[in-house]
Formats: structure tokens, C-alpha cells, sequence
């Protein structure tokens, strides 16, 4: 009998949602500053991490986890009696994630591993990969599954305003060299999580009110107003939060808004002085 995990990692976010799906499984993508790790997610949170973000001058950094990590969690699921694991792991072109799980699904037998390049983060690939539980819990094979939640990911936008691009440009994670200047001239960009799971700068404004203002429009552009969901990110700017709830409200006061935290692989290469708004188009 087929028996379906759920595999993702902490860029999803979902240490931070509430669900109950005890077919679901997180790998940590570890938060270096220095030489101070930052990971267990699921259970410390956060708060840590922003805080020591906060009080240093040194540019946060990130690693993927290892294949003997991985090697490890896939064991770990084989012997709960699991047959098949769909791996929902950060976009390829954010992170080693993706190539690191296809070397861990060469050490092993006895489980059918599915990875999937989700082309995405943050709480877009935590819609997709609560999908793909709630169909694993309707019986669905793995091949369903899969469509479902790749037709998913190609329903979904993401749009995001940084104060402060310099962790983003030396991490080299921002896709074009437009966001050096930006940086230098102090003006706001625009940043869209595109079709390709790549990060890459739209446009600049001059303020951040603006910018808010833009990645605002661009969603409810792209949004479907009778079956889409707004998705906004911040880190502790509650002030910017405020002000794009205020916004979005006037302009959208019958779609449902849900509000996450930024996690803190995404902190380490944006900042604490961002916001994100996304939306994700489920079908009837």
C-alpha cells in the first residue's frame, strides 16, 4: 500500500503556520552569522535570528542541507513506513537544495523519491506544499499530487520591497546588476520572485511608500479577485505592515489576506526592513 510524505524545507516556512498533517517533514537551511549557527526552526523560531541580525554590521549568510543530511531525513521517513517521498524543497536557482537532494536520492533504497523544482520560497512554497498534503490526504497518487501543486505554483506571484539591498547584491541572489546602482542612488527597488524562481529587480521608486505602493498593484493586478488569496511577509516593521493591510483592505475588502513572518533564511539575504506581498490563485 502506498503511503505519501510530504518533504520540504525551513524557507517554506511552515514551522510558523498551524496545521496537522503528520505526513509532513522540514529539513532546516542552517543561518550562519560568523562563525554562530542559527537552525532548529521548528522549534526556536525566529526571533533569535532577527534579533542577532539586528546587532551585527557582518552579512548574514545561508547553506543548503548537506547530503548526508538529507540522506538522513529520507532514512528517517523510510522507517516510518513511508513508500514515497514528493520533495518540496527552496527554487534551485535560490539555493543548493534541489541539486543536493537528488545526490542523497542516489544513497538510497526502499522509498520512491519525487523532487520537484517548486521555483519558489517563502509562503508560496508553503501553499504548495500544504496542497500537496491536503491531496495526499484525499488518496491522491503521487503523479496527481505533483500536477496539482506544479498548476499551483504557476497560480501564485510574489513581489517584495528592500530597504537595503547590500546582503541580497554580496550573496549574489538578485538576479541583475541594476540593484547595485539602486543600492548606491539609496532608492527603493521593486524585486519579483519570477517564473524561473529567480529573484530579480522590476524597477526603483524613491521612496518605500512607493514601492509598497507598486508590488500592491502588481498583485492586485495578477490576483484572482474571486478565488485568490494576498499573501504579506514582514520581519518585525510592523509600521510598513500597517500600512500595506491599510491598502489592500480599501482595495480588496472581500479577498481573504493572510500575514506571515519572513523566515529566516529569507532575513539573512533581505534584511529585518522588508516586505513582501504575494498571492496565490486556487481554483474552484
Amino acid at each position: 500500500m502506498t503511503k505519501i510524505a510530504i518533504l520540504t524545507d525551513s524557507s517554506s516556512s511552515i514551522y510558523n503556520m498551524e496545521h496537522n498533517y503528520d505526513n509532513l517533514f522540514m529539513l532546516d537551511l542552517p543561518c550562519f552569522i560568523g562563525d554562530k549557527i542559527y537552525k532548529d526552526f521548528a522549534q526556536n523560531k525566529d526571533q533569535v535570528f532577527y534579533e542577532a541580525v539586528a546587532l551585527t554590521d557582518k552579512v548574514p549568510k545561508t547553506s543548503q542541507p548537506s547530503i548526508g543530511e538529507t540522506l538522513e531525513m529520507y532514512e528517517k521517513i523510510k522507517d516510518l513506513g513511508y513508500t514515497n517521498i514528493i520533495y518540496l524543497p527552496i527554487s534551485k536557482e535560490l539555493s543548493g537544495t534541489y541539486q543536493n537532494a537528488y545526490l542523497a536520492k542516489e544513497m538510497i533504497e526502499g522509498v520512491e523519491i519525487d523532487i520537484v523544482d517548486t521555483k519558489t520560497t517563502v509562503s508560496m512554497l508553503g501553499s504548495m506544499v500544504f496542497e500537496a498534503c491536503r491531496l495526499t490526504r484525499l488518496g491522491k497518487d503521487v503523479k496527481t499530487i505533483i500536477e496539482k501543486v506544479t498548476e499551483l505554483r504557476e497560480a501564485t506571484g510574489y513581489y517584495v520591497t528592500i530597504s537595503d539591498l547590500t546582503a541580497l547584491v554580496k550573496n549574489g541572489r538578485l538576479s541583475n546588476a541594476k540593484s547595485i546602482i539602486a543600492n548606491l542612488l539609496k532608492l527603493k527597488p521593486v524585486i519579483t520572485l519570477n517564473k524561473e524562481g529567480k529573484l530579480v529587480s522590476l524597477e526603483t521608486v524613491r521612496t518605500s511608500t512607493a514601492a509598497l505602493k507598486k508590488v500592491i498593484e502588481k498583485v492586485i493586478l495578477e490576483l484572482d479577485h474571486h478565488n485568490g488569496v494576498v499573501h504579506v511577509s514582514y520581519t518585525n516593521n510592523t509600521k510598513d505592515l500597517d500600512f500595506a493591510l491599510k491598502i489592500i483592505k480599501e482595495r480588496l475588502p472581500h479577498t481573504l489576506v493572510e500575514v506571515f513572518t519572513l523566515p529566516a533564511t529569507v532575513v539573512a539575504h533581505v534584511g529585518l526592513q522588508t516586505l513582501a506581498v504575494g498571492y496565490v490563485n486556487y481554483k474552484n
